[in-house]
């Protein structure tokens, strides 16, 4: 008899809220008679495009329309874009869907009431400490909570008659990276004195403020008294404990579940469920109403593990560097999975037989997509036993049939197998009494995924020259490709941080490609295309990195020295192309959609948003020059 799943789809599986709420969930699931099958990713770091292209693609692997139910963590994704393409692919479901933490129109929703959730840590500083001076860290004002959270502090120092000025807020991001920015900000305009409290929108960036203001010889809470939200375990065990909100993240996932199980049963809940948060009042704010319970035996041995983890990561990489026989490398990476502590481990690596898709076509020889079979390469039990396997099934299986038929009942994680964004495939581990991932876990990944690729490298590839055709050029066109323009760009992008310079970030569209390929045929269009990259390769100097990044897609990031450069390197770009258009015989022309976005301080945007940033003007562009050729 076929097993009910549930898919979950969660980011950053180790961080304290993430983990409580999937052990919840695997337990509960169990309980109804279902499978949890959790499809996850991790986060980003700096400004690694390609990265985090690749983690995004666990969103594409599972079979929407054989699951029966999907639960989704979305303000854990916290790769770029990542939440919006997931919910473009939920439409393919025809089961409920679930989200926590985050409203989504035409979804079920297990939410805070966040209208209030900030309201009594705010009135206890007005009323408990006479507070006035009260400051307030966003979080990310993308998302719904943040804006929540944000409005409710407005609101009730307003009821108190207390002005909210600029310098009393800081927009932050929901992580830990701004809290210098934060206290800089909060403390440049008081001339030496300091505000009474800093309310944060989440513990993460409490612990921030609190770090940098002991860096600063400020003290928490005789100087300035902060407070989180989340009630993380983190912030539970820092110094001193975080004032904090308590959210039950284990009735938020108990709800979830129980939702998708009404609803088989045929019941029409709300779309919209709510939980209740508690205040948590310590020693951030000096009232130390609730004790933490210091397990320092358990801290020590946390500490220990994370040393072991450190070093045998190190380890492992050693071990793997020049490693040319593919049984060689599949007994280390499994002899150091050891530390994962999972009862069984399937690596799925994609059919190179299957030829690229016309989207990985366009951008050269990387796959970027799952395959439609997959090749069961080994399998690993907890007795440590590996057994090597060539194994070709359904991707939309994900495991096995007959290795799935050895387990019973329980969850399953997939974490995608990359290097940078060339997909290698995915892992599939299996854990006992509702376990997850450690800390080793990410490291291993991707020391497996460099291995994996160094060893592809020494049996494809013979000269650098080849190394270099296939890493860095775009075959078509002999302009750089996405991964030489991650390179180039990155240190264009540094650099100028580093020297205070501006930066232009624009994104060029071809237009009417396909059109021309209808009309012309292909070759024409790759005519087009290489027009394009003649232009760029006319108007751009040394501060300068292009490419192109996808089938008609080009990106440039350009250092300038006034604004309004970037808007000139567009115009000089059209001129060119258009010289060429006029010296070429054909019926067609190259033209294109351009956006450029203009960064005053690098060291304040991520290249990542400004990228972003860059396409969002392409596209309005792209909008008003269809609209101008239509008319």
């Amino acid at each position: 008899m076929r097993r009910k799943k549930i898919g979950v789809f969660v980011g950053d599986v180790q961080q304290d809220f993430s983990s409580r709420i999937c052990r919840t969930i695997s337990a509960k699931a169990e309980e109804y008679g279902y499978d949890a099958y959790f499809f996850t990713m991790f986060s980003s770091y700096g400004d690694n495009v390609l990265y985090a292209e690749g983690e995004s693609r666990i969103l594409s692997l599972p079979d929407y329309s054989k699951l029966d139910g999907i639960i989704v963590l979305s303000d854990t994704l916290y790769i770029p874009s990542g939440s919006k393409e997931l919910y473009s692919r939920l439409k393919e479901a025809s089961c409920p869907v679930v989200c926590i933490r985050a409203r989504v129109e035409g979804f079920y929703n297990v939410l805070v009431d966040e209208s209030v959730s900030m309201e009594r840590i705010i009135r206890h500083f007005v009323e408990i400490h006479n507070f006035r001076d009260i400051c307030f860290m966003t979080g990310k004002m993308g998302m719904e909570d943040a804006q929540k959270r944000f409005e409710c502090y407005k609101r009730v120092m307003g009821e108190y008659g207390i002005e909210v000025t600029d310098d009393m807020v800081f927009y932050g991001d929901y992580w830990k990276n701004k809290g210098k920015e934060a206290v800089d900000h909060f403390l440049s305009s008081r001339g030496g004195s300091y505000p009474d409290a800093i309310i944060c929108s989440n513990d993460y960036m409490a612990i921030s403020i609190c770090t940098e203001l002991e860096e600063r010889g400020i003290r928490v809470p005789e100087d300035i008294c902060v407070s989180g939200f989340d009630d993380l375990l983190e912030a539970q065990q820092f110094t001193p404990p975080l004032t904090s909100v308590s959210v039950p993240f284990e009735d938020m996932a108990t709800r979830a579940v129980d939702l998708i199980d009404e609803i088989d049963r045929g019941e029409h809940p709300e779309m919209n469920q709510y939980v209740h948060v508690v205040e948590k009042y310590r020693g951030s704010c000096g009232c130390k109403r609730h004790k933490i319970k210091n397990e320092w035996t358990k801290l020590a041995k946390q500490l220990e593990q994370c040393e072991a983890f450190m070093n045998q990561i190190i380890f492992m990489n050693a071990d793997l560097e020049g490693i040319t026989e593919e049984e060689v490398l599949f007994t280390t990476v499994h002899d150091y999975n050891r530390y994962n502590n999972a009862k069984k481990v399937w690596v799925c690596f994609c059919n190179e037989e299957e030829a690229l898709s016309e989207e990985d076509q366009n951008v050269g020889s990387t796959r970027t997509s799952y395959t439609e079979k997959v090749i069961l390469r080994s399998v690993e039990t907890q007795r440590g036993t590996v057994r090597l396997t060539e194994k070709k099934f359904d991707r939309s299986e994900l495991i096995p049939a007959e290795e799935r038929s050895e387990i019973e009942t329980g969850s399953f994680y997939f974490a995608p197998l990359h290097y940078k964004n060339h997909n290698l495939g995915y892992v599939a581990f299996a854990y006992e009494n509702y376990g997850h991932y450690n800390d080793f876990v990410r490291p291993w990944l991707m020391n497996f995924a460099v291995a994996l690729e160094n060893y592809r490298l020494h049996r494809s590839l013979n000269a650098m020259a080849d190394i270099k055709r296939l890493y860095k050029e775009d075959a078509l066109t002999g302009i750089m490709n996405r991964r030489g323009f991650e390179e180039q760009a990155r240190i264009i992008y540094g650099d100028a941080a580093h020297l205070r310079q501006r930066v232009a970030v624009i994104s060029i569209d071809l237009d009417n490609l396909k059109k021309i390929n209808d009309a012309y045929g292909h070759l024409a269009g790759d005519d087009t295309l290489c027009r394009v990259a003649s232009a760029l390769e006319a108007v751009s100097n040394e501060a300068t990195a292009y490419a192109r990044t996808g089938g008609d897609e080009f990106s440039v990031v350009k250092r300038i020295e006034k604004p309004g450069e970037g808007s000139d390197f567009i115009m000089r770009l059209r001129e060119e192309l258009k010289k060429i258009n006029e010296r070429s015989a054909q019926p067609y022309i190259a033209e294109v959609s351009c956006g450029v976005y203009e960064v005053k301080d690098p060291a304040k945007v991520s290249l990542v948003r400004a990228m972003e940033r860059g396409d969002e003007y392409m596209y309005e562009d792209k909008r008003q020059r269809k609209t101008v050729r239509n008319n």
